[in-house]
């Protein structure tokens, strides 16, 4: 279908040419070149063979990196441009530093792509039977894990292409299966079959802050972000510091608010279908949720600084002594513990199976691996495995896997702070692997039950036709004997 005017500012061969361009120019920020023979963490290249669900080789295939797919049974391995490895080197051995103030190509209109129409939602609510639902409180670099999360459980037909080092495309250009989590009373875009039925529903900037997704059928598992600052409940970030920050009508800033808002939203974006007795609510069987939950950036960025612009952060004054080192530990320890805690509650009160999972987040590119800065961000993540385990919830530890990406030279970063999209594909496929193995078998994170409805819709619909041509043929050979008999 036809996409309105605003959607159509640039052809889909205008947008490959300024990617091809950008190509030749520049590189995602890579800690070392990425090594074409070496697989990215554990996900073998024969894996990811079986599968192919994207039409662009993104800008990583330039520099060998295997590009992941966004879902489980979905995942594929694009070719190398055949550049001479030496010359890549070369291009990448003076990144370019960034700071939240001076991304590059990560957020805006130079971050845009391609991103076809997408038929409007037929369903309203979620059988118990499906994947387990997503809902993600973090940062910056989880909103760039949400959005490429979306795009994944789209249609391979229905997807946006991006350039590699996209972390925050505008409205225009976002997967047409997202729109709206937190609305006002009064505000009924949250509810819209479509946020792209006409010009896009968002309101500028709106889905840095919070934004979900529904998958292409109601056996698919429903994504949700909500950006969080600071862990500590009674917090409230000044968002005018906030390069890409926007007040939300219905959306507190102070940190414990925003999450009763975030889950009660989310709660409602994916209902549960009607009960016997013919109502939504706690007498309908709600799908599980797995809520994720990334606070150390922000936190780390805001007690001991992000850095000038262009330049990398240094704590050694904030942390140079073991008392300063721990006593700031002591005081991120606290404020995690109470956030736990309160989106434990938060997710009590929905009367929907849950789990809560804590998420150690990858370093800054600046980071060196001797650096006061790595080790504090090591030991934050301890912290976060203990806070999450103690109370009997889970640990995501993202952290470890991409040090092991760095390891085996398959590590690329859009900017200072954010994955490239290879980086999110990734992300997404281990998370999804690592629901299936750590948590119980109903709060897996999948598309099995939805891949293998539409199997059988498919095999229904060919089988249908086939009985339909048959009884087609047989009335025609009928039609035809009895005109003869009347010719004879």
């Amino acid at each position: 279908r036809e996409r309105g005017a605003e959607r159509t500012l640039r052809t889909a061969e205008e947008t490959r040419q300024e990617m091809k361009t950008r190509e030749s120019s520049f590189a995602p920020v890579a800690v070392r070149p990425a090594d074409a023979n070496t697989p990215l963490l554990g996900v073998t290249a024969e894996r990811m063979k079986r599968f192919d669900t994207t039409r662009t080789k993104h800008l990583a295939t330039k520099y060998g990196a295997l590009a992941l797919v966004a879902c489980v049974g979905a995942a594929a391995a694009f070719g190398g441009s055949g550049q001479d490895t030496s010359s890549i080197a070369a291009a990448m051995a003076l990144p370019e530093l960034s700071s939240p103030q001076a991304p590059r190509f990560a957020r805006g209109p130079s971050c845009n792509g391609v991103c076809p129409s997408v038929a409007a939602r037929d369903f309203d609510a979620y059988p118990e039977e499906g994947s387990a639902h997503v809902l993600m409180l973090g940062d910056s670099t989880d909103r760039a894990w949400h959005f490429t999360f979306c795009n994944g459980i789209l249609n391979d037909a229905d997807r946006c292409e991006h350039p590699v080092e996209c972390v925050a495309p505008t409205v225009n250009f976002l997967p047409n299966n997202m729109q709206p989590l937190v609305c006002a009373d009064g505000d009924k875009r949250c509810a819209a079959k479509s946020c792209y039925e006409d010009a896009p529903c968002w309101h500028e900037k709106e889905n840095e802050m919070a934004a979900a997704c529904h998958p292409t059928s109601p056996y698919g598992p429903a994504l949700g972000f909500v950006h969080l600052f600071e862990p500590d409940p009674e917090s409230k970030q000044n968002l005018k510091l906030v390069e890409y920050g926007r007040e939300i009508d219905g959306l507190p800033v102070m940190t414990g608010p925003r999450v009763n808002a975030a889950v009660r939203s989310f709660d409602k974006f994916a209902p549960a279908e009607k009960a016997q007795d013919g109502h939504h609510g706690r007498d309908a069987k709600k799908r599980p949720v797995v809520v994720v939950v990334d606070v150390m950036h922000w936190w780390v960025g805001n007690h001991l600084g992000w850095g000038a612009p262009g330049a990398p952060p240094d704590w050694s004054a904030q942390l140079g002594s073991d008392r300063t080192f721990d006593a700031n530990l002591r005081r991120y320890r606290k404020d995690l513990d109470a956030l736990v805690e309160h989106v434990d509650k938060a997710m009590k009160g929905t009367g929907r199976p849950y789990r809560l999972v804590g998420k150690a987040n990858h370093d800054w590119h600046t980071f060196k691996p001797d650096g006061v800065e790595h080790r504090f961000l090591s030991a934050m993540a301890s912290h976060v495995k203990r806070a999450f385990e103690s109370k009997k919830h889970h640990f995501f530890d993202w952290r470890a896997l991409t040090e092991k990406a760095k390891s085996d030279n398959m590590w690329e970063m859009a900017d200072n702070f954010h994955q490239t999209v290879e980086g999110s594909k990734h992300e997404t496929l281990a998370f999804m692997d690592w629901t299936r193995t750590a948590l119980p078998e109903k709060f897996a994170v999948n598309q099995d039950v939805q891949l293998a409805k539409q199997a059988e819709e498919e095999e229904a619909r060919r089988s249908a036709e086939e009985t339909e041509r048959k009884a087609r043929e047989a009335k025609e050979e009928k039609e035809r004997k009895e005109r003869e008999a009347r010719e004879a």
